[in-house]
């Protein structure tokens, strides 16, 4: 006849261990197929050193690029304010026909051009964008947002900037805005 022979131990801990293991990896591959980066929990700095930046300032357009005086130390400003973002989501703001429009004429805006595209790293779908917006005064100005875009189209969603101050100073220092 068989006998029946009882655990001596309850085995607990394995399957806690798997069921553990198997969350994180659920958790992993959601985020990793969401951002489209497989490393998206790096984080990090990235290199946001514009190749040519573009400020409009109430209807002029001042196109700086390297050998230019100015160029320099302003797209150094520029990289230490975009190099990394404060937020933990996209913002839920785009920028339409009616604003890009207005800072044709009023306004400061900042538009930095990349040969390379920016790859921010984070745990929601930034982009690799090719150009930037900066607003300075006018319509979205104030918040230290940012925009993205590539090839001509800008992408809903702002971030924003972590440290402003330094790209502020150079643009105040440089005599291109002055704050209010």
């Amino acid at each position: 006849m068989y006998e029946l022979k009882h655990p001596k131990q309850i085995r607990i801990l394995e399957p806690f261990i798997f069921f553990i293991v198997a969350i994180l990896v659920i958790v992993y591959a959601i985020s990793a197929l969401n951002t489209g980066d497989w490393l998206w929990f790096m984080g990090g700095n990235v290199d946001a050193t514009p190749d040519r930046i573009v400020i409009w300032n109430d209807g002029e357009k001042i196109v700086l690029q390297p050998g230019h005086e100015n160029f320099d130390e302003l797209a150094t400003a520029v990289h230490q304010s975009l190099h990394d973002f404060s937020n933990t989501d996209l913002i839920s703001l785009g920028l339409g026909d009616d604003t890009l429009a207005y800072y044709e004429t009023n306004g400061v805006l900042l538009e930095l051009f990349y040969t390379n595209p920016v790859a921010y790293r984070a745990s929601f779908r930034v982009g690799q964008p090719t150009h930037m917006l900066v607003p300075i005064d006018g319509r979205h100005a104030g918040n230290d947002y940012f925009f993205r875009g590539d090839e001509g189209t800008w992408w809903f969603g702002a971030l924003r900037m972590a440290d402003p101050e330094p790209l502020y100073t150079a643009l105040n220092d440089l005599g291109y805005w002055q704050p209010n």
